[in-house]
């Protein structure tokens, strides 16, 4: 005997996806939907395998126990389509549904293998194949299982008017519809004892032929999706972040500026200080995420002047010991403000450090040349440069001549020479300044 036309190919297609199925119940998380839909599956590809070996079959003994086992195979996956059902449309089957679904398939087997009463032990030529007849209780379990089938049906199409995309809406519908069909094709044929469609030797495979490629085509539609909601999604958060980032450093830039606003001699100080460090990180070639802290520490460098009285900061006479203790206070204060917002953890250092001085002098700790971070050394620059070209009430402002002077005859004393070499040679690119000027 030789194969139909379809059993061969539905066979191949089935074990490949139950395979396919293995793979995602294994390896994908959170997907035990897959896990669910695997027994009617695997007994769609055992139902499929048997009708291949009845086919292939020339002996009649076997023919018959071939047919009592296909059915046991082909019950089961009757009733393990409500277990498909739920896990499609994500609901959980009751556990006692479960057992009873669990016994009944139990009790149908032991019947069909052990008895005459679903399937005999006579012999049947169906369409030249050798099967076993059907017994008594056969049309009682097949309409039983057919009408099991046919509320879950209706309640998967119920389901899929849910489903906004249109595709998902008819797939799974007309593969289910299909294959119970073809189930009623194959229940008619063998009452009738002759097949309904005769060049069709076994409808049932059609029908899980059609149920497994309208699966397929589910899940590849499902996770189109799932990826495209995700993509949406992953850019309304990239958005999301972006707006809080920019509400975020709206907020330094505002601190920046109150801060600023208490020292009338010192308006938009902040905001040229992260202006000048960032051209300098730039020449230094240092990497985004390192000049995005500068820029957050150069605006916040000075919040710790909140704690130094506007008589201090506004003296027109030398600062005493006492007035000047509240300078040197301030970038410690400034580290406790800021130590209490976990945002800002990565710019403590810088403020802490940006006047400390590279022969050791600086304050608060007397930090050294590389002890002290090379964005606070940067800071310390930019800082001076700045405050040398406003003007203070106990004295005027400098020219850039006169700043750049100063800078360079603090070389290597209070700052770090090669941070002031790149930083003047930018200053003179711009203003059109010769380096050689300022030499010694």
């Amino acid at each position: 005997m030789t194969p139909s036309l379809f059993t061969l190919p539905v066979f191949v297609i089935l074990l490949f996806l139950n395979i396919g199925l293995l793979y995602l119940c294994v390896y994908i998380k959170n997907e035990r939907k897959y896990c669910r839909v695997i027994p009617f599956f695997i007994c769609g590809l055992v139902t499929v395998g048997i009708q291949l070996m009845i086919e292939l079959n020339n002996d009649p003994a076997a023919g018959i126990f071939l047919s009592k086992l296909q059915y046991v195979f082909f019950w089961a996956y009757f009733i393990f389509a409500p277990m498909l059902v739920s896990a499609l449309t994500d609901e959980e089957l009751h556990s006692k549904l479960i057992h009873i679904f669990l016994f009944f398939a139990i009790v149908t087997g032991f019947l069909t293998i052990f008895s005459d009463l679903i399937i005999t032990s006579k012999l049947l030529v169906y369409n030249g194949l050798f099967i076993a007849k059907t017994g008594i209780l056969y049309p009682f379990i097949a309409s039983l299982l057919f009408i099991l089938c046919i509320y879950y049906y209706a309640k998967f199409m119920k389901f899929t008017n849910t489903l906004i995309n249109p595709e998902l809406r008819f797939i799974m519908p007309i593969g289910l519809g299909l294959c119970i069909i073809s189930g009623m094709l194959d229940y008619a044929g063998k009452l009738n004892g002759t097949p309904i469609i005769h060049w069709l030797k076994d409808p049932s495979s059609i029908g899980m032929l059609s149920i497994s490629l309208s699966f397929g085509a589910f899940i590849l539609f499902s996770y189109s999706q799932i990826i495209s909601d995700y993509r949406k999604s992953l850019n309304e958060v990239e958005q999301l972040l972006q707006k809080n980032s920019q509400t975020f450093n709206e907020f330094v830039r505002l601190i920046a500026k109150t801060i600023d606003a208490k020292d009338k001699y010192t308006a938009g100080h902040s905001m040229r200080v992260a202006e000048y460090a960032v051209r300098i990180a730039r020449v230094l070639n240092l990497e985004h995420e390192q000049i995005e802290i500068l820029h957050q520490a150069c605006l916040l460098h000075d919040i710790g002047k909140i704690g130094i009285p506007d008589g201090i900061l506004n003296k027109k006479a030398p600062l005493n010991k006492k007035d000047r203790m509240f300078i040197y206070n301030h970038p410690e204060l400034g580290k406790k403000i800021l130590g209490q917002v976990s945002e800002f953890q990565n710019i403590l250092d810088i403020i802490y450090a940006h006047h400390e001085r590279v022969d050791g002098t600086g304050y608060p700790n007397g930090l050294k040349k590389e002890e002290i971070p090379l964005l606070a050394r940067i800071l310390a620059v930019a800082d001076a440069y700045d405050a040398m070209l406003s003007e203070r009430p106990y004295r005027p402002a400098k020219t850039k001549l006169e700043a750049i002077k100063e800078l360079l005859n603090a070389k290597d004393r209070q700052f770090d020479a090669q941070i002031v070499d790149k930083f003047i040679d930018m200053l003179c690119q711009e203003n059109n300044f010769l380096t050689n000027n300022f030499s010694d």
